[in-house]
C-alpha cells in the first residue's frame, strides 16, 4: 500500500551538526503517529521539513507516492500544519489572513466561511483587529481557524497546545479526535503525553539522528513513553 507520506533517506544538518540521518518512514492515511524524543533530537526539524519550512541536503519527501516537488500547490493544499511560528500576517486582521490563505488555495465560499471558522474558535470579536495585537493564544486559535477553513487531509503538528487554556484545549482536542475518526492523517509533537497519546495509534521515537522505535499505540501508556524517553 503506498504511504500517504513517506520519507526517504531523509538528512538535514545545520552548519556541521547533523539533525536526521538518512531517515525512513511511511505513515499511511489514517494513521495519527506521536514522534517522542528529548529536546534537540530533531522533532521540529523533522515536520518543518515535511511542512516545506526546512529543506533536506539528502533524501525526499513524498505525497501519496509522488516526491512533493511535483505537485507542491496539492501538497500544501493538502496538508495543514500548526507550529511554533503562526505563518500569520502580523498587520492584517484574521478575516485578511484567512481570506488571503483561502484565495492562495482556490478554497470556496470564503466570505461565508472565514467568520464561521473564527467563530469556532472563539475569536468573531477579534476578526477585524490585527493579529499583531493577539496574545499567543489568540494567534493560536487564528491559526486553527486556518485548519477549520482548508479541511486538510494531513496534519503535521509541532506543539500545538501551547497557549490554549483549558477550555480551548479540550475543544482543540475533540476536533483532532473527530479528525482521526474521520480518516485524517496526523503527525504530532507534543510535550502533553496524555493528549498524544489520546490521539495517537503509533508512536515513535526519535534518537541520534533516526527512528529508532515504533510501536502500536494500543500498547503504550504514559509510564512507557516517559521510559523510552529516560533510555534514549
Amino acid at each position: 500500500m503506498t504511504a500517504l507520506l513517506g520519507l526517504r533517506n531523509l538528512s538535514k544538518r545545520f552548519g556541521y551538526r547533523t539533525i536526521l540521518q538518512e531517515l525512513n518512514l511511511d505513515i499511511q492515511a489514517g494513521e495519527c503517529v506521536l514522534l517522542l524524543g528529548n529536546n534537540g533530537a530533531g522533532k521540529s526539524t523533522l515536520l518543518r521539513l515535511c511542512a516545506t519550512l526546512l529543506k533536506p541536503q539528502q533524501g525526499e519527501i513524498l505525497y501519496e507516492g509522488m516526491p512533493i516537488d511535483e505537485d507542491k500547490h496539492r501538497y500544501l493544499r493538502d496538508m495543514g500544519s500548526i507550529a511554533h511560528e503562526s505563518r500569520l500576517y502580523g498587520d492584517l486582521t484574521p478575516r485578511e489572513n484567512l481570506h488571503l490563505f483561502g484565495v492562495l488555495y482556490e478554497l470556496k465560499d470564503l466570505p461565508q466561511r472565514i467568520p464561521l471558522a473564527l467563530q469556532e474558535v472563539q475569536l468573531s470579536h477579534a476578526i477585524d483587529l490585527p493579529v499583531k495585537t493577539f496574545s499567543s493564544g489568540m494567534t493560536k486559535r487564528t491559526a486553527i481557524a486556518r485548519l477549520l477553513l482548508q479541511q486538510p487531509k494531513l496534519l503535521l503538528l509541532d506543539e500545538p497546545y501551547t497557549g490554549l487554556d483549558q477550555n480551548s484545549v479540550r475543544w482543540f482536542q475533540e476536533y483532532l479526535l473527530d479528525f482521526r475518526n474521520q480518516g485524517g492523517t496526523l503527525l504530532l509533537v507534543t510535550h502533553q503525553l496524555e493528549l498524544g497519546l489520546e490521539l495517537a495509534t503509533r508512536v515513535l521515537l526519535l534518537s541520534h539522528r533516526k527512528i529508532i522505535k515504533d510501536q502500536s499505540a494500543s500498547t503504550m501508556n504514559l509510564s512507557e513513553c516517559q521510559q523510552w524517553l529516560s533510555q534514549s
